[in-house]
């Protein structure tokens, strides 16, 4: 999904989190940060990828990657293997579960990440791509090996 619509939908779920708990505005901007902020990740990659730390191409680079494979067919699209993701999966959840029982800080990072992931979980199902992808990143890395082909830009 678009970080736009992360920033969006984490928004308006954050302030209503707010008006309808007792949680402080610190509480509700932490879970509206983590609710976009985990798509870090994809910049990670793309700098290990690339050897590139330049934010704006890496935008450009999954932009181009999104708009490529959306014009395959799903059985085209089969065929590129997915890049890992290391904080869209379950096992990320459950590292941050367990940290959010010595900091309650945590706590409210996993309620954005979940935000974040069950967003991803929608627009995979939409789209006809493997919902794997988004639940367990060691899946997807033992799935992914199968596949010879990465879809990768040039800058």
């Amino acid at each position: 999904m678009l970080p736009k619509y992360h920033i969006l939908v984490g928004a308006i779920i954050s302030v209503l989190l707010y008006l309808l708990s007792n949680l402080t505005p610190f509480q509700a901007s932490i879970i509206f940060l983590a609710s976009f902020l985990i798509d870090i990740d994809h910049y990670l990659f793309y700098v290990f990828r690339k050897k590139d730390i330049n934010p704006v191409k890496s935008v450009r680079f999954f932009y181009k990657r999104r708009m490529w494979l959306s014009s395959l067919s799903l059985s085209e699209r089969r065929k590129y293997r997915n890049p890992l993701m290391i904080f869209h999966g379950f096992e990320f959840l459950v590292f941050i579960g367990i940290l959010s029982f010595f900091n309650i800080l945590f706590f409210w990072v996993l309620l954005g990440a979940i935000i974040h992931l069950i967003l991803d979980l929608a627009e995979s199902a939409y789209l006809g791509y493997p919902l794997y992808l988004r639940l367990s990143q060691i899946y997807t890395y033992f799935k992914e090996k199968e596949r010879t082909g990465f879809f990768d830009f040039d800058d």
